[in-house]
């Protein structure tokens, strides 16, 4: 089988969520959260002086941060992949998920990714049991004792 990987992406949190190798093996999860701000405030700076500029905000440094904290929260879920991964799906609700496909596009030894879908705010067993039936990976069955 495949080295298969599914990533929850939103601005505040990631999963990514590694099927087994084989059919009976567990599926493990890694939590990564974010320190990007989704709606940074926006400071408005007033001189006293005549000459000064008199109101107006900093809305490029405001960008550059926040440029600066995506590439960190990317860069930081890049470097908890790992690396024999044969095929990817990114998803969640935000637009993050296409920020990811294009830094792992750029990269030259990406995984093949398979597909960047929108999806809803979910809770941990149901992000695995949609990567699961994403890959077509049956659930693993319990043996009656």
């Amino acid at each position: 089988m495949k080295k298969q990987t599914g990533i929850w992406l939103d601005v505040r949190n990631a999963w990514i969520i590694n099927l087994p190798l084989e059919q009976e093996g567990t599926i493990t999860t890694h939590h990564i959260v974010s320190s990007m701000e989704e709606n940074p405030a926006v400071t408005e700076t007033i001189m006293s002086t005549e000459w000064g500029p008199h109101g107006g905000n900093n809305q490029k440094t405001i960008q550059e941060r926040q440029h600066h904290e995506e590439k960190r929260y990317y860069d930081h879920i890049l470097r908890s992949l790992d690396p024999g991964i044969e095929e990817l799906v990114i998803f969640g609700p935000s637009e993050a998920k296409f920020g990811m496909e294009n830094l792992l596009q750029v990269q030259h030894k990406s995984p093949n990714i398979k597909g960047v879908i929108a999806a809803e705010k979910m809770t941990e067993p149901q992000m695995e049991a949609w990567v699961r039936e994403y890959f077509e990976r049956p659930a693993p069955r319990l043996l009656p004792r």
